[in-house]
């Protein structure tokens, strides 16, 4: 019964992750707030600074410039069409 309750413990973490990489890939606004209650908890506890820095990072991070995921990618002009 043991390894049935790791196994389903171990494929648990992975849709989470999974789904939580989704999220911020579709909705980074959700994910920023995540962050950013996450790192209000980080200093309620007293964690490690460059831990509390990483996250902050992570909640501010401005949106990212590029094609992302564009098709119509044209990289003389610099972006998607």
């Amino acid at each position: 019964m043991g390894a049935v309750m790791i196994e389903s413990l171990i494929i648990g973490l992975l849709v989470l992750v999974c789904a939580l990489y989704w999220l911020g890939r579709l909705a980074p606004s959700v994910t920023r707030k995540l962050w950013k209650s996450t790192g209000a908890l980080l200093r309620t506890v007293h964690a490690p600074s460059a831990l509390q820095t990483a996250v902050a990072g992570r909640a501010n991070a401005g949106s990212r410039g590029g094609c992302g995921g564009c098709k119509g990618c044209d990289s003389r002009s610099g972006g998607c069409h």
